[in-house]
């Protein structure tokens, strides 16, 4: 899945640029990545600390960093050399101009800060969110029949588009659930660049205020049997009947990721893709377990089988 969901940004981004280089894109993003969740604390005099320290993850963290780097600065190179309009986001952010400053555009290194967060955002976290849905599709078999039922009657045999998104609404119901249940940012860390009243307490300025999708979503307030795997809650009353905050994969307010719709669209055109033609089902015996980091991962993977629907044949896969 995270090899999957790392072609779609990279076309996404860069069209076919980067095709023959997402073995290593994926490389030095993993490795970022895994060093975020120790250099990246929301506790900004431990990250400090484990800097000057200057351990070995964290030189390889600056090599690999200086690799992704060396790619994403050649592409911006060649494209703003060429006449070529892309057609993708690379183009769109290049061409993109600042009105309250003379339409002044955006220099390399802003342009890489943009590519980045969108690597990171768009990458790792639906790869997660897709590998927990197939495990829980796995775990209820029920589920994964309504799905596969919706998905033939509405591709009825062709290949899901984007005009598919608002008629396969079971199949967002069931990624709603799963991240609800395994929210890929089961955490967030917001600091107030101001003092901040709420619920009777001050926040003071710089201060670190941590929330928990994982924790919220799991307040039986809100969702009964919180710990069972019910697509059904995602109807149209469902929603509706439940404050809005009680569901945040995606964080919110100003500070909402900006990915949200394609994380969505990309979610379920992926579920509906490969349900139409297999079936997953999880590797007996194969431990499953919580990895809380950056992202809520598998700590062991997650090892499936994937049977052709409608034939015997069986192969030995692994998502995540």
């Amino acid at each position: 899945m995270r090899r999957l969901t790392l072609l779609i940004v990279c076309q996404a981004l860069f069209g076919a640029d980067m095709e023959d280089e997402t073995g290593e894109v994926d490389e030095a993003v993993t490795s970022v990545i895994n060093r975020f969740e120790i250099f990246g604390s929301p506790w900004p005099s431990l990250s400090r600390m484990l800097r000057r320290l200057a351990l070995p993850g964290s030189r390889q963290a600056a090599t690999t960093r200086a690799k992704l780097d060396a790619i994403i600065f050649r592409i911006i190179d060649e494209r703003r050399r060429s006449d070529v309009n892309h057609n993708d986001l690379l183009t769109m952010l290049l061409q993109a101009e600042d009105d309250t400053d003379g339409a002044k555009t955006m220099s390399d290194r802003q342009v890489r800060d943009e590519v980045i967060t969108l690597f990171m955002a768009g990458h790792e976290t639906t790869a997660n969110a897709l590998t927990w849905t197939w495990y829980l599709l796995s775990r209820h078999p029920e589920a994964a029949a309504k799905l596969h039922t919706e998905v033939d009657a509405v591709l009825a045999g062709g290949l899901p588009s984007f005009e598919h998104v608002p008629r396969l609404r079971y199949t967002e119901m069931v990624f709603a659930e799963a991240m609800r249940l395994y929210p890929p940012t089961w955490i967030l860390g917001r600091r107030p660049v101001k003092d901040y009243e709420v619920g009777g307490y001050t926040v003071p300025a710089g201060a670190t205020v941590i929330v928990s999708p994982y924790v919220m979503h799991h307040d039986e307030r809100y969702f009964p049997a919180p710990f069972r795997f019910e697509p059904e809650r995602w109807t149209e009353a469902g929603r509706s009947s439940r404050p809005e905050f009680s569901y945040f994969p995606f964080g919110g307010g100003r500070r909402r990721c900006i990915g949200e719709s394609f994380a969505w669209m990309e979610g379920i055109l992926i579920l509906a893709t490969l349900a139409q033609t297999w079936r997953l089902t999880a590797v007996p015996g194969r431990r499953v377990e919580l990895q809380p980091g950056m992202v809520l991962r598998s700590r062991h993977g997650m090892h499936m089988r994937a049977e052709r629907r409608g034939e015997l044949k069986r192969v030995l896969m692994t998502t995540g």
